[in-house]
């Protein structure tokens, strides 16, 4: 797949996942049905906010942020993705993780958009048939659910299978993971994550996360500053 394609994809799916859980939510309401409605309110969010991320790029960080902070369980995410090394960290370890490794998923994905200012314009022109949602699987016995999906690429690209892992908490529908075309996002970061702290340690870890995180901050500041002295 090319360098491109990746990032648009991984920019999509991160976006739909988000907006799966943009707003608070009954878990009466089946979930694939919750994901429709608040995806378009996302996307109209999106649309309504296109002007400010164009003269703040980095508005676009601070918008998804917005919406990922109070409808994701970072905790649990972050425990899953750490793996064992979450009960040899200590609790401010864990607490730094949690906020760098959420940085770093906002950023890493979003600032695929802002590398090409026109992908932002692609995808809002192609929202109406963003996303298609499947059949969803349910295990009552662990209040869990998985919403099969596909992800259609813009210029009849090709049709990509995800499928978003929830769990009920407090009668709210949460995400705990995402896979793409069967690899999933929790399990790939856990990988790649593992043999930094084998290398560095937890603390070394974090540190990193958090190098990277300034770097892909500072580089999106700078191609702003560069495409305002070329107009």
């Amino acid at each position: 797949m090319k360098t491109r394609l990746k990032s648009l994809l991984q920019t999509l799916l991160l976006l739909c996942s988000l907006a799966a859980f943009g707003a608070a939510t009954p878990a009466s309401v089946p979930p694939h049905q919750m994901l429709e409605g608040v995806t378009q309110e996302l996307i109209s969010t999106l649309k309504a906010e296109q002007a400010s991320i164009g003269e703040k790029h980095e508005r676009l960080f601070e918008v998804v942020e917005r919406v990922l902070l109070p409808h994701v369980d970072l905790e649990v995410m972050s425990r899953y993705v750490l793996g064992k090394y979450w009960r040899t960290a200590s609790e401010p370890q864990r607490q730094r993780f949690t906020v760098e490794f959420k940085n770093l998923m906002v950023r890493f994905y979003v600032s695929a958009l802002l590398e090409d200012p026109a992908q932002l314009d692609e995808l809002l022109a192609n929202s109406d048939n963003l996303i298609s949602y499947l059949p969803v699987e349910t295990d009552e016995s662990t209040s869990k659910a998985r919403v099969r999906a596909e992800v259609h690429m813009p210029n009849g690209g090709p049709r990509v299978p995800v499928s978003f892992n929830l769990f009920m908490k407090d009668d709210q529908w949460l995400l705990y993971d995402v896979n793409v075309d069967g690899i999933s996002l929790v399990s790939n970061y856990r990988s790649s994550f593992a043999t930094e702290v084998a290398r560095d340690g937890v603390e070394g870890l974090i540190n990193n996360i958090a190098t990277r995180n300034e770097e892909l901050l500072q580089a999106t500041r700078d191609k702003q500053a560069a495409a305002a002295k070329g107009k």
